[in-house]
């Protein structure tokens, strides 16, 4: 089995003046330590050995109009991804009106920020698939990286800003973001299940 294979990159799958504009969105907000998650509810907890990373979550319905608008316009890029993967992957039952986004956040990492191998499906919460959205390029380190079954290396995911990157959530892509060494890096991520 060829890793490859099941990440689908997507480039330019936002247009860059929807790029910029998020990333003009994010330095207004107020972000949040990223938590972690385990099997059990009291397993989520803020672990900066592990993952540190800041999140702003998007939600709708919002009593604000604009970040409704952002999370809906969000949806729809990743919902986009999400049906390209399955006919790129040939999954002859899929109905694209199932798709079911379970979160939607923006992600900051400062420098140094970083967070450790790990897939994200768990019990408290079974994630069948992931996506990543590049939102900046200019830092150093950040790298998103997936390591190979075999243990043997791993694969490092160009930083392309507008490039949206789907896989499956399982234990067989354990991921990774490398220490950010200069600069800030935003990404915006979501999973479904």
């Amino acid at each position: 089995m060829d890793l490859k294979n099941y990440v689908y990159i997507r480039d330019n799958a936002v247009p860059i003046k929807i790029v910029s504009s998020l990333i003009k969105y994010a330095n207004t907000l107020q972000f949040n330590e990223a938590t972690i998650g385990g099997d059990e509810a009291k397993d989520i907890i803020v672990d900066q050995s592990v993952r540190n990373t800041y999140t702003y979550p998007l939600r709708s319905p919002h009593t604000s109009l604009t970040h409704c608008h952002r999370f809906n316009l969000l949806h729809y890029f990743f919902s986009q991804a999400i049906k390209e993967y399955f006919e790129r992957i040939n999954i002859q039952d899929f109905n694209s009106n199932y798709i079911n986004i379970k979160t939607i956040e923006i992600l900051k990492y400062n420098e140094g920020g970083f967070y450790t191998y790990h897939v994200d499906h768990f019990d408290l919460e079974p994630r069948t698939f992931s996506c990543i959205m590049l939102l900046n390029n200019d830092y150093e380190g950040g790298e998103l990286c997936f390591r190979y079954p075999d243990r043997t290396g791993e694969w490092s995911i160009e930083k392309k800003p507008g490039r949206i990157v789907v896989w499956p959530s399982t234990f067989l892509y354990p991921h990774t973001v490398k220490p950010v060494t200069k600069g800030t890096r935003y990404t915006v991520v979501s999973w479904a299940l």
